[in-house]
């Protein structure tokens, strides 16, 4: 077994602060009550003794409690996502409905909104697919998207079912 030396570990959490913050937290959660000393923390994440900086070597350790924490801060966003996406497909399809109107009525113009609709509904698609479906690479993605979201919403603040919640 490889381990990644000090200096390598602290490398990491100045270039992925979130990541170093996510693995702390499943370390965290993962076990125990009340204060760790060193030794058990060594015990717990064995690769923080070795001298190798091979990332993959690196990546190997970390991918269980990564894939548990991404798992799990997916189901969480999926659940309080949940509400902020429905809000949000309720809006684009009332936006169609109206251009639908529009076109009836001959309104100029129409065709510009529609693409606009479609080009909002695709963007939910993807955010929805980062933020409830957990397809992202980093824990920055998935902020990100979870920010791009409150935006959108931040549109229909006006409507009566926008919670305050959901400002960016």
């Amino acid at each position: 077994m490889t381990a990644i030396d000090r200096g390598a570990l602290l490398g990491l959490v100045r270039a992925r602060p979130l990541l170093a913050a996510e693995l702390l937290g499943a370390v965290l959660a993962a076990g125990g009550k009340g204060p760790i000393d060193g030794e058990a923390l060594r015990r717990r994440l064995p690769w923080t003794d070795l001298a190798s900086t091979d990332a993959p070597t690196l990546a190997s350790p970390c991918q269980g409690i990564m894939a548990d924490a991404c798992r799990a801060r997916a189901h969480e966003a999926g659940a309080a996502f949940e509400g902020l996406i429905a809000f949000l497909r309720a809006r684009i399809a009332e936006g169609f409905d109206q251009a639908d109107s529009a076109a009836d009525d001959g309104e100029p113009g129409v065709h510009k909104a529609e693409r606009d609709l479609a080009a909002k509904r695709d963007r939910m698609d993807f955010l929805e697919s980062v933020v409830v479906h957990g397809l992202y690479l980093t824990v920055e993605e998935h902020l990100q998207a979870e920010h791009l979201l409150k935006l959108e919403a931040s549109a229909y603040d006006w409507h009566d079912d926008y919670e305050d919640a959901w400002q960016p």
